[in-house]
């Protein structure tokens, strides 16, 4: 473990169980509801971690075993990361966040940057986001995409490891307690993505120009895109190396949908004309992040 402690156990292959954990159980105060964490190194070495009731990794009392000569060890964030584990298919059903445990932000949220790189098992990236007024991490549906799953909820745990800067590395796990690689599934031909449509266009109106802008509707027809967003959400549009946060807000029983926040520098800082068609374009598979078009219209070219 990483406070340094170390012991054998015995390996019974016809059970296949661990036999001999007594020891760890008494040293370590584990109580029921706690998760052991158990990664093979290779050789006869397993590295073991401790969660507790909220998923978050405890705090490594300094303790040894009592063969062990050696002394605990300090449990460094720099070495070897810090992590937590989500039961995901205990929640309700999710599309594209987890909620961060508390302790986990306590100890390394000031660390953590509002943009994540996530990295699953096969090596590929993805980009998230860490909500801080919520303590979620959101951008997910790009892992539920690769895989062409509809929701979260279809794995059984997700364990992310941060591993300082801006960069989660992810694992999955199914019902068998046992790690799933993350490759991603081709889709067949005809087959879409979470739904019909991977974007929506905005067509300038003259009342978008307005010194005050009091929202710009999201058409119901891009029901596929926005449905996705909660109540009080934001989304991130791209043009090249040049970004802009845009907050979108849900009214009227969740049947309008405004970008509210950030609209009028986006519309500034682009020189935005009535007539002009924005087009938000899916980024990477992920919900909130979209490549933005502009087509201009004929009267302002």
């Amino acid at each position: 473990m990483r406070n340094g402690y170390e012991m054998w156990l015995d390996f019974d292959k016809k059970k296949e169980k661990f036999i001999g954990l007594h020891f760890l159980y008494s040293y370590f105060c584990l109580k029921g509801g706690q998760s052991l964490f158990f990664e093979y190194s290779g050789g006869f070495v397993f590295k073991v971690s401790i969660f507790g009731f909220d998923g978050s990794k405890i705090e490594y009392p300094k303790v040894v075993h009592h063969l062990q000569t050696a002394k605990p060890r300090q449990v460094s964030l720099y070495d070897g990361g810090w992590s937590f584990v989500s039961f995901v298919s205990m929640a309700r059903k999710a599309a594209d966040a987890v909620v961060v445990p508390q302790l986990f932000v306590d100890r390394v949220g000031d660390l953590v940057p509002d943009k994540l790189e996530l990295v699953v098992s096969s090596g590929q990236q993805l980009v998230a986001h860490f909500r801080r007024k919520d303590c979620k991490i959101s951008g997910l549906a790009s892992l539920c995409n690769i895989l062409r799953f509809r929701y979260l909820n279809q794995f059984h745990i997700l364990h992310f490891n941060y591993v300082l800067g801006n960069r989660f590395n992810v694992t999955a796990f199914d019902d068998s307690m046992t790690e799933t690689p993350i490759y991603p599934k081709p889709y067949e031909h005809g087959e879409t993505k979470m739904g019909n449509s991977t974007a929506f266009e905005i067509l300038v109106q003259p009342f978008h120009m307005l010194r005050y802008c009091h929202g710009v509707d999201v058409s119901v027809d891009f029901h596929d895109v926005r449905d996705w967003w909660n109540k009080l959400d934001y989304i991130t549009a791209y043009i090249c190396n040049r970004c802009w946060t845009l907050q979108v807000r849900k009214r009227a029983n969740w049947k309008r949908t405004t970008i509210h926040d950030g609209w009028i520098e986006f519309r500034n800082n682009l020189d935005l004309a009535v007539g002009d068609v924005c087009v938000f374009h899916w980024r990477n598979d992920t919900i909130r992040n979209f490549d933005v078009c502009v087509l201009k219209a004929v009267c302002n070219v």
